[in-house]
């Protein structure tokens, strides 16, 4: 997607995502020419009991905005039941990567939403059991057929007052009883792996019941949702596509001046800015706490701003109405160069590509140069009253996930932590003098169940080091840990200056004694260790004592794996065979292998050194 009519459709997009927009960039999408023949597809089925179709064109923008050509599979009106029961149904022909149920409650009950004041409280408690049990068979069902991820919606209050004001008097109102289903609903969803409430519910509520219900095309043809609501829904199913594809953002790097606080530091002096509990002040105020909550979640914070480094470090440092200081950011360019420079230089100093930064900058040239000579890079543009500013940094989710580890929230830690190994290194005679310092202790084991959570994000994250690049959901990672013919091994790495917590994961199946090693991948911020060794040495002696008689490894090229393109060759492996796309590598296992560094030393999960 690089013509010139594609970015200028994009340009339009971001600047203004209204659902015209969007219908006209699917308009553009449909044109053959609009994908490479190297874009992966990103296959969507999507079941409903209701008339979906003009959702498509937000969702099929959106997934090309992620890097996908987007297929879809759209089951017939009111058949979800038959699509997920019958095994030769079209939607197992289909094999999609997710599927998205769309369900509206007036539909599935028609006496609860049509004939709610007419039911007894039995009445009512039976049919919310009704409810949740066809729940309950749609997952199964599903299932017992496919691993990939369910996005299911919860049901929005339909606005109806079946007892006038005496509703919000009622115990049993309907509000209330939308409320109860709801949550009944999400207990069902803790029975299986991999199935996600889209809230539907919050919503309506943020845009407002009666400005997303179309009762006139609800009674023509079962289109319940207006324009605004579409739209909403499109966004929302968008946040946890990126989530689920490995296209979250790590980096949020923020210019200064009317951004992070109101007015110019150069002329209005560290006690002369918009800053503190007042008008406007309060709003950069605001600001600064949504970017200190993303901060706490484990995104990364850069400053990329056009300035006196002095003037700006004296606010941090002293202005007393600051919530965020200098010890929040990893990266820190402030100087009169322009921005695009300066963004690939935190790119490269953090060791992160540009795909994984978003720009927020309140400046129209700045933000229009930044997408122009770095179209990677996600540009948050701030305009208006910045009373708005607060939630537009977490709107569209670019760093929303479907999990939160231990190593999310050192995660800036992390990279101050390798700032000291820098310092470490310059101090060293030589390289294995420095590793020596170091004192690597490394913890290499079969994942357990506490593991998946993090097992699976680093699948999703790692781009870098990771020979296959594939991608797995918690529920995809259970399932290999349960498995019999597979195992999960996962390393964490400590040193002298910090535990770094997991950092390296390795899946292998087992097939007529050989080991196929399906994924293979380690944390960028482990790298310059050999601990990619030690994990490899570990798989391999593994895979002998289970009787194996070769290792075959997998190289699947991406454009950010390059570096490990001959990792198994270097390795001993030999080429095998041509793949798809890659290429395979076996090695014979007869003997011991011996590949792990004298440096690292394996420890067992108490710390206890086993050697």
């Amino acid at each position: 997607m690089h013509t010139e009519s594609m970015n200028k459709a994009l340009q339009i997009l971001y600047r203004e995502p209204t659902y015209t927009n969007y219908l006209k960039m699917s308009n553009l999408l449909d044109r053959e020419s609009s994908f490479s023949k190297e874009t992966p597809a990103l296959k969507v089925a999507i079941l409903r009991n209701i008339t979906i179709e003009m959702l498509l064109p937000v969702l099929k923008a959106e997934i090309a905005l992620l890097g996908f050509k987007p297929v879809f599979y759209v089951g017939d009106f009111d058949s979800i039941a038959h699509d997920a029961m019958d095994t030769n149904s079209p939607l197992y022909a289909f094999e999609p990567d997710v599927v998205l149920i769309c369900q509206w409650l007036p539909s599935l009950s028609t006496d609860l939403h049509f004939r709610y004041s007419s039911l007894s409280e039995q009445e009512k408690a039976d049919r919310i059991k009704q409810v949740t049990e066809h729940h309950i068979s749609i997952f199964s069902a599903i299932r017992k057929n496919t691993s990939v991820p369910i996005l299911f919606n919860n049901f929005p209050f339909s606005g109806e007052s079946y007892y006038g004001i005496a509703d919000s008097q009622a115990v049993d109102s309907h509000l209330k009883t939308t409320i109860e289903i709801n949550q009944e609903v999400l207990k069902i969803t803790k029975l299986f792996y991999d199935v996600y409430v889209v809230d539907f519910f919050k919503l309506f509520a943020l845009a407002g019941s009666t400005q997303c219900f179309d009762q006139r095309y609800w009674h023509i043809s079962r289109a319940p949702l207006t324009r605004h609501a579409l739209l909403a829904i499109g966004l929302e199913y968008a946040k946890y596509i990126r989530a689920l594809t490995g296209k979250t953002k790590k980096c949020l790097v923020l210019d200064c001046d009317n951004t992070i606080w109101g007015g110019v530091i150069g002329e209005m002096g560290t006690h002369g800015i918009q800053i503190g509990t007042e008008y406007p002040g309060n709003c950069y105020q605001s600001f600064q706490q949504a970017v200190l909550n993303l901060y706490d979640r484990g995104v990364l914070l850069a400053i990329c701003s056009k300035n006196n480094e002095s003037d700006v470090l004296d606010v941090f440092k002293n202005n007393p109405d600051m919530l965020l200081r200098e010890h929040h950011f990893v990266a820190w360019q402030v100087n009169w160069k322009d921005k695009p420079s300066n963004l690939m230089k935190i790119a490269r100093d953090l060791n992160i590509s540009l795909d994984s930064i978003v720009f927020v900058d309140d400046d129209s040239f700045e933000c229009g140069s930044v997408r122009s000579s770095l179209p990677e890079v996600q540009v948050i543009e701030l305009s208006g009253d910045p009373s708005s500013y607060y939630s537009k940094i977490s709107e569209r989710g670019f760093f929303d996930s479907l999990s939160f580890s231990k190593e999310d929230s050192q995660r800036s830690k992390m990279y101050k932590d390798n700032e000291k190994r820098k310092h470490l290194l310059e101090v060293s005679e030589n390289i294995d003098d420095y590793l020596s310092k170091l004192d690597i202790g490394a913890i290499i084991e079969i994942a357990d169940a506490t593991k998946i959570p993090r097992i699976s994000q680093l699948t999703q994250k790692t781009n870098q080091f990771n020979l296959t690049s594939k991608r797995y959901t918690e529920g995809q990672i259970q399932m290999y840990v349960e498995s019999v013919t597979h195992d999960v091994v996962y390393m964490s790495l400590s040193d002298s200056i910090a535990d770094l917590g997991i950092i390296g994961v390795s899946i292998v199946e087992y097939r007529e004694g050989v080991a196929m090693i399906d994924t293979f991948l380690l944390s960028c911020r482990a790298l310059g260790r050999k601990a990619e060794d030690a994990l490899l040495d570990y798989v391999l002696n593994m895979a002998r004592d289970k009787g194996c008689h070769h290792a075959l490894g997998f190289y699947l090229p991406t454009p950010k794996n390059i570096q490990v393109a001959d990792f198994y060759e270097l390795r001993g492996f030999l080429k095998e065979k041509g793949e798809h796309n890659g290429s395979a590598w076996k090695r014979d296992l007869t003997s011991p292998v011996t590949l792990k560094p004298s440096w690292i030393k394996i420890k067992q999960r108490k710390s206890e050194e086993s050697q």
